[in-house]
């Protein structure tokens, strides 16, 4: 069985893996170090001189862009670029105080860097940040509230700048989606679904109630969210909560079947009866919120051989949201809880929108592993949504 184990130390979160063993001490596997704190790089690169200085922000700007191997920015060092002095001076104060994270491994017995990355909130103070691409890109995300895409065409109201205004623009189209799926997040949890390291200042309060016409207080949750997760996992307290599942210790049946992700709640409380059968069933409601997307995240870390199947509803939102939690938690998905002969099964189903048929023109090449359940929508010009088809994916997965 592999465990994880978290843990907070000077500014920095260590989430460690941990393999069981019968007869041996507990090994470590590997470790990721995170920051705790809001990205301030001015106050690390400040105190460091001109060679380090090079080097740190050198890594920020190879980290920027995804997910790096240390090895290769070793390889491409130079003679300019020290990895040891990086490692052992600046890699600690760089996560800490500029989003930098880091993956370890535990080899001959000590932690080495394997990868890294660096929190996309860092683009501004990179210069990475073009206005023109940032409304485009928002212009997109926005296409179903007229409201929003009203005020992104304004801009920015004095005070706030472009990467504020695209933050809480951001937010209040998540705030109406989760409202969608009878959900309501806590400010600490809609911040992340957007960015994590932001805060909800007075300013950015304002905005949002100014943007949905209703009271910050009315638009977020007060008491803590509880996930929807059950089958063969295991963790010291009474539920899983948003707030504190990047935290929680957590441990995973190694005769876990697989994991079943599901959108719709009805659905997901008619397929919970697969959790006697092993199969750890988790509810992924509309967004999706970053809570879950981290508690996927640790699954794949502690099952590595797991299978991810996606069971949202068979639409080009259900698909939309599939690939977002793809590119989230960097797992692959299995589309047969999705596939096309479910979509026969549920007809006559409903007509598209407008919006799906775009949204169908954009997943064109970028659908994956459900591009033929996109294809078959297309051509049919219906969708289904998931409770529809319910009772086949229940007998689908109980026949495994």
């Amino acid at each position: 069985m592999r465990t994880e184990r978290s843990h907070e130390q000077d500014g920095i979160r260590y989430r460690e893996l941990w393999q069981q063993r019968k007869r041996y001490p507990p090994k470590p596997l590997r470790r990721r170090r995170t920051p705790v704190a809001a990205p301030d790089p001015d106050n690390v690169l400040a105190r460091l001189d001109d060679e380090r200085a090079a080097m740190a922000e050198r890594v920020l700007r190879a980290g920027i862009n995804g997910r790096r191997r240390w090895s290769t920015l070793r390889s491409r060092s130079g003679p300019s670029f020290s990895p040891l002095v990086v490692e052992t001076e600046l890699l600690d104060d760089l996560c800490r105080r500029a989003g930098l994270i880091v993956d370890d491994v535990w080899r001959t017995d000590r932690w080495v860097v394997d990868a890294f990355a660096v929190e996309q909130s860092m683009r501004s103070w990179l210069g990475l940040i073009d206005p023109d691409v940032l409304r485009d890109e928002l212009a997109n995300e926005l296409q179903r509230r007229p409201a929003l895409l009203n005020a992104l065409s304004t801009g920015p109201p004095a005070g706030i700048d472009w990467r504020s205004f695209a933050f809480v623009l951001r937010a209040a189209e998540r705030v109406l989606d989760l409202r969608e799926h009878g959900l309501k997040a806590g400010q600490r949890e809609l911040a992340g679904l957007v960015d994590h390291t932001k805060a909800w200042t007075p300013r950015r309060k304002e905005l949002l109630a100014r943007l949905l016409g209703e009271p910050f207080e009315s638009l977020v949750a007060i008491l803590d969210r509880q996930l929807g997760v059950r089958g063969p996992i295991s963790h010291p307290e009474g539920g899983l909560w948003a707030s504190a599942v990047g935290e929680v210790d957590l441990a995973v049946a190694t005769d876990v079947r697989g994991v079943l992700l599901v959108e719709n709640l009805e659905t997901f409380r008619t397929l919970t009866v697969l959790a006697d059968a092993a199969w750890l069933v988790l509810h992924v409601p509309g967004g999706p919120p970053p809570a879950e997307c981290q508690l996927i995240e640790r699954i794949a870390g502690l099952a590595p051989e797991i299978h991810f199947h996606a069971a949202f509803d068979l639409d080009p939102a259900g698909i939309r949201i599939a690939r977002i939690v793809q590119a989230r938690t960097g797992i692959e998905i299995d589309a047969d809880a999705m596939a096309p002969s479910l979509l026969a099964a549920g007809m006559p189903g409903l007509e598209l929108s407008e919006w799906d048929r775009e949204q169908l023109n954009l997943l064109e090449g970028n659908a994956g592993p459900f591009e033929d359940l996109r294809r078959a929508i297309w051509v049919g010009g219906r969708k289904v949504e998931q409770e529809t088809v319910q009772r086949q994916i229940l007998a689908m997965f109980e026949n495994r």
